[in-house]
């Protein structure tokens, strides 16, 4: 007779610097945590590669550790989750094999390609809800075939790190929906492989993988893995969905007037949809959902916890890192709502959404000879959370009010800033106990694939224990203030704007 409480789902998160094992019991509480770095080899010219056995070993390692604790615990296995971050490209042959290292998801080096395509850019962004951009899987694909010719006429199948992930578990090429809607080459409105596309693009048809809806099961763990890692034979391998989409199932993303925002290095935000939501002047992205049948519409900064690290490690250099933020969020607690009138612009290294302009700057504004740094890092905390905001308004013309703004991500372990976003925002915040979100969102979708529940809202509300979730509402004063501030800080970006303009023309 199955025993309910032993039964344990193996979900694998594969982010730019990390890889995890977690495993959870049949009610999402986690067992046990393995983690590897996977830091990425930043090369000349903008280029980040990944050496694709190296990120194979990790993952080996990382199965076996997790088969110990099943197995010194007695847990039985019934599923193996796969999440993973999107748009990563590697070219393999017939059996798997990688032919060269993986192009990470944000190298550069397909910069002029875009560019020589950019006549296409609205017909790409009408079928796959995406600008043309080296980011993408496709023009990584063109540049193997136009710079790797050797490479390319060897190339069986072209695969992201999630598919590698999938191949060696279970020897099967293929893809889900969401996964898929970071290539450029899936029809968001059909969810195919779209052939205009793939035209435009000059890839091989051949060389795409197989589609399937997200939370499938792609195939069961082979006697080679089993081999490897002792992991029994024949266990389902599930593909939960990219990462954003799974962090976005892990924060109760699930209905309408949702919308999550993830602060770390930069910043994402995801709203739920019911369909594709294409913005014509091309301000935010939409791709598919991690729950099937679903959309989500997606905006990127590039840079906002990036920032406040800058400032700390450049202004507060006295401070022992065994400290880590602990003086500079401090001194933030010191300066006032509005940081006295001083204005910061996070754009150090371009603007993402809604504005994507890669001549954009970072700017301080309104330092007189009485700012402090405190003031400054309170200035870069209120125009991280202003940038959000600008997204979060333009998502609701299109979905409606947000009810509720599920927050996560490195910078929330810091409450005034899930306060500060409260504020800004204009909207009730919520932190949710379990802080591996992307992790509990391939849970989640397991979960329901199992039949261990009959819905995502009620795995979800099993998981997130109610009650646990911090939770920030928004005083009424300080809000109304923000929203001064806010017009005059696009006073602000607007006239940067006008000058960086007429720098280009000049």
């Amino acid at each position: 007779m199955v025993n309910v409480d032993m039964q344990t789902i193996l979900t694998i998160d594969i982010g730019s610097t990390n890889m995890k094992a977690v495993l959870h019991d049949a009610r999402g509480s986690v067992i046990h945590i393995a983690k590897r770095r996977t830091l990425p080899d930043y090369l000349a010219d903008r280029q980040v590669e990944m050496d694709a056995n190296t990120l194979r070993g990790k993952l080996i390692s990382l199965l076996s550790e997790s088969c110990s604790t099943i197995q010194t615990q007695g847990r039985q296995l019934i599923a193996i989750s796969v999440t993973s971050q999107r748009s990563s490209v590697l070219p393999v042959d017939a059996d798997g094999n990688p032919l060269a290292p993986i192009i990470m998801w944000h190298d550069k080096r397909t910069a002029t390609l875009c560019n020589q395509l950019q006549m296409h850019d609205d017909r790409v962004f009408a079928l796959s809800g995406m600008t043309i951009s080296p980011v993408y899987s496709a023009i990584k694909m063109l540049w193997f075939k136009r710079h790797r010719p050797e490479i390319y006429q060897k190339t069986a199948k072209m695969l992201g790190i999630h598919d590698f992930a999938v191949f060696t578990l279970c020897d099967r090429f293929v893809t889900d929906h969401s996964l898929a809607s970071s290539t450029n080459l899936l029809n968001v409105h059909n969810c195919r492989w779209d052939q205009d596309l793939i035209d435009i693009f000059s890839v091989d048809r051949s060389h795409l993988c197989d589609l399937i809806p997200p939370g499938s099961i792609c195939g069961k763990t082979t006697p080679e893995i089993s081999h490897l890692t002792g992991l029994p034979t024949g266990i389902p391998v599930i593909s939960a969905g990219g990462d954003q989409q799974c962090g976005a199932l892990g924060q109760g993303i699930i209905a309408p007037g949702r919308i999550k925002c993830t602060t770390g290095t930069g910043s994402y935000l995801l709203a739920y949809a019911d369909t594709p939501v294409i913005d014509q002047q091309k301000r935010f992205l939409c791709k598919i959902g991690a729950i099937p049948g679903t959309y989500c519409l997606e905006a990127g900064i590039f840079t906002t916890g990036t920032v406040y690290r800058w400032f700390d490690d450049q202004f507060y250099r006295e401070v022992d890192d065994e400290q880590g933020f602990e003086v500079i969020n401090r001194e933030v607690l010191q300066s006032p709502p509005g940081a006295k009138g001083v204005l910061m612009l996070p754009h150090y290294e371009g603007s993402g959404a809604p504005h994507w302009n890669p001549a954009d700057t970072g700017a301080f504004y309104n330092i007189n000879l009485s700012t402090s740094r405190a003031d400054m890092a309170r200035a870069i905390l209120e125009g991280i959370v202003m940038e959000t905001k600008e997204n979060i308004l333009l998502f609701e013309q299109f979905i409606g009010k947000a009810d509720r703004i599920s927050v996560a991500g490195g910078m929330t372990k810091f409450d005034f800033y899930n306060q500060l976003q409260a504020d800004i925002f204009s909207s009730q915040v919520v932190a949710y106990s379990n802080p591996e979100a992307t992790a509990l969102g391939a849970w989640i979708s397991a979960a329901v694939t199992c039949g261990l529940f009959a819905s995502y809202d009620e795995a979800f509300r099993t998981a997130q224990f109610t009650g646990k979730e911090r939770v920030f509402s928004p005083n009424t004063k300080r809000s109304a203030f923000y929203e001064v501030v806010c017009e005059r800080r696009k006073l602000l970006y607007n006239a940067l704007k006008s000058m960086h303009s007429q720098k280009d023309d000049g």
